[in-house]
């Protein structure tokens, strides 16, 4: 896992988003405390300033739209692992007849 070390200082001018706002970060949980932090958070803090300074969104509201996101990408990584475990059961499995679907977003 890729780590970005440094201040929390550092962290702030990085991402555009002021100490404290990282610091609650931090205290709910929502990412590593610094030095070391992955850089998948470093992302989602880019994404926390996105969602408060060019959409305007309220602070509380980011809570909700943080837990949706990571359990949506969830469901995402559970239906891969779903799909590549039917495509071995497929593989091994000739005398089943199956149908084929897709699903369209």
């Amino acid at each position: 896992m890729l780590v970005r070390r440094m201040s929390l200082e550092e962290l702030a001018v990085a991402v555009g988003l002021p100490v404290p706002v990282l610091q609650y970060l931090t205290d709910m949980g929502y990412i590593h405390p610094v030095p070391e932090l992955p850089a998948a958070e470093f992302a989602e803090l880019r994404l926390i300033r996105r969602l408060i300074n060019d959409l305007e969104v309220p602070s509380e509201a980011v809570d909700i739209i943080l837990h949706m996101r990571r359990r949506m990408l969830e469901m995402q990584r559970e239906i891969a692992r779903l799909r590549a475990e039917l495509a071995y059961r497929r593989a091994f499995e000739h005398s089943r007849n199956w149908i084929d679907a897709e699903w369209y977003e």
